[in-house]
């Protein structure tokens, strides 16, 4: 064992509570400087002292570390909130619109349309109060409401920055022929107000016909328009304006008018087609796309050009397309023997469809038209495929599921069990003309009557028995006033309208063994007189 070394400490003087105690001599002491204080105190000792020093340290990087967490954790939470709702510093009329969903978005839009207002002023005459669309503005709420919505969509970050705001202005296209009427109609007496050329619907005519103009007197339109403009940039609120006017030539030419008329009824000479599917279409008719005509005027320089009402395109396809195009998917139902082929489709299968992007829609209707380009276009749809459902039959098997075979060749009708023939009946089958027929074709019983007044084109036949239809209006009855044409099997003279003529026995009998969900399969040819 080693020997324990003595390590000799000086005496403290420790003063008394009365004694005067003096330090400004001396030095702070740090024990653990002292290699003897070490031995003594244990190593332990002085690293706590070394822990102690880095303590705040550890205690900031701690903090920053859940800071971090924390601003990554509401970035991210933000990204998700605001996924479908106003991005922050986005403004709309002078008011914030942060966190709105499209909804909210849409009342807001519609409020503030309705409250912008030009207050009209004209020496000697009462002033009017205007909205946008008196003056010429058509205003595009659903366009505006996606612009609020998508706006700063560049990257997240720029999305929930809340000190980069946008402010976001009403989507809107002015006319200026639409403007000029509505001052000049209420400020301008008939008799010496200027009219430019125009085109109007003759719907007698189906065509765009030209209506000539004259000059004279005609409202200044700058003062109105730089109103308006501002209305634009921040709706929901009034303006006033004082109309002021000049006498002036024409202002625009029948020559002008005639030539946007030509091509307006161009756009016309046919119907314009929208698909969902390949099968599926809408075609829009011609007074339709008429009513859409907006010809882009500038009484000004004397100028106007084809152009269409996007707002009202827009309208009219949210609204029709869905009616037109849109289905619900259903299941197909086939059955199958027992070896796995397909016998029949009970229930045809239909893909379900959902059109979409009606703002792209009617973007793809403007172009068309715009170029005379009337080829048909392609509607966006979600498309759901639709399900098939199997049922297995025993129509291939001896003792299986029953079946009824109509020959109208020998004129009779033969129930199976499977292969196995089970009854066999006589029947008179539809007329051969008229569109009368029998049709031909695998069918399954879907509906059933003991009793029915049954009608059709020139007859009504009362109390009819034991009906099973199959195929439409075609079915298993009783015949009472058939027996002859039964008894003979000549559906040449004594033909139904399509169905299948019986004893009321063996309708009965029919009705009795043959559920809904039964096989029918009909074929054969009709003999031209009687076969028995």
């Amino acid at each position: 064992m080693e020997e324990a070394e003595t390590v000799i400490m000086q005496p403290i003087q420790v003063p008394l509570a009365d004694d005067p105690v003096e330090y400004q001599d001396e030095e702070p002491v740090d024990l653990f400087e002292d290699e003897s204080v070490s031995r003594v105190f244990g190593e332990a000792t002085a690293r706590t002292s070394w822990f102690g020093t880095h303590k705040a340290i550890w205690i900031t990087l701690l903090l920053f570390l859940l800071l971090a967490v924390v601003l990554v954790g509401g970035f991210f939470g933000a990204r998700q909130y605001f996924q479908d709702r106003v991005a922050p510093g986005v403004s709309f009329a002078g008011q914030s619109m942060m966190g709105k969903d499209a909804d909210q978005v849409r009342k807001i839009v519609a409020q503030k349309v309705q409250d912008s207002k030009v207050e009209l002023t004209s020496q000697g005459k009462p002033s009017v109060t205007a909205g946008l669309e008196d003056l010429g503005v058509s205003v595009n709420q659903e366009r505006t409401v996606k612009e609020l919505m998508g706006s700063k969509r560049e990257s997240d970050f720029e999305r929930l920055n809340p000190f980069r705001r946008v402010s976001v202005p009403l989507v809107a296209k002015d006319n200026e022929l639409t403007m000029d009427r509505f001052l000049t109609g209420r400020f301008i007496d008939e008799g010496s107000r200027s009219v430019p050329s125009s085109i109007v619907f003759d719907e007698g005519l189906h065509a765009f016909t030209v209506q000539e103009g004259r000059g004279g007197k005609a409202p200044k339109l700058e003062p109105v328009e730089k109103a308006v403009s501002s209305l634009v940039q921040e709706p929901g609120r009034e303006a006033r304006v004082a109309v002021s006017y000049q006498d002036i030539p024409m202002p625009i030419t029948v020559e002008v008018a005639s030539k946007v008329a030509g091509e307006a009824n161009q756009r016309i000479a046919q119907d314009l087609v929208i698909q969902a599917t390949d099968n599926d279409s809408m075609r829009i008719p011609a007074p339709t796309v008429a009513s859409w005509v907006k010809p882009d005027t500038d009484l000004r320089r004397g100028t106007m050009s084809l152009d269409f009402d996007q707002a009202a395109i827009s309208s009219y396809l949210s609204q029709e397309l869905p009616k037109a195009l849109d289905r619900e998917m259903v299941t197909a139902v086939n059955v199958k023997n027992t070896k796995g082929e397909v016998v029949a489709e009970t229930t045809k299968g239909v893909d379900g469809v959902k059109v979409k992007d009606f703002e792209a829609t009617a973007d793809q209707v403007i172009k068309a038209l715009k170029s005379g380009n009337m080829d048909t276009i392609k509607v966006q749809a979600d498309v759901t495929p639709h399900k098939e459902q199997t049922r297995v039959a025993r129509y291939d098997v001896p003792d299986g599921d029953t079946w009824i075979d109509v020959n109208l060749s020998n004129q009779t009708a033969t129930a199976y069990h499977g292969t196995t023939p089970v009854q066999t009946f006589f029947i008179c089958s539809g007329k051969p003309f008229d569109g009368d027929g029998s049709d031909t074709g695998t069918f399954f019983i879907n509906v059933r009557y003991a009793i029915q007044t049954m009608r059709g084109p020139g007859y009504v036949s009362p109390d009819v028995r034991w009906v099973s239809y199959y195929n439409g209006s075609e079915g298993f009855h009783t015949a009472a006033w058939n027996h002859g044409g039964i008894a003979t099997g000549d559906p040449t003279h004594y033909g139904s309208h399509g169905c299948i003529n019986m004893y009321e026995q063996d309708a009965k009998w029919i009705f009795d063994n043959a559920p809904v969900g039964t096989m029918v399969r009909v074929w054969g040819e009709v003999p031209p007189g009687p076969v028995r």
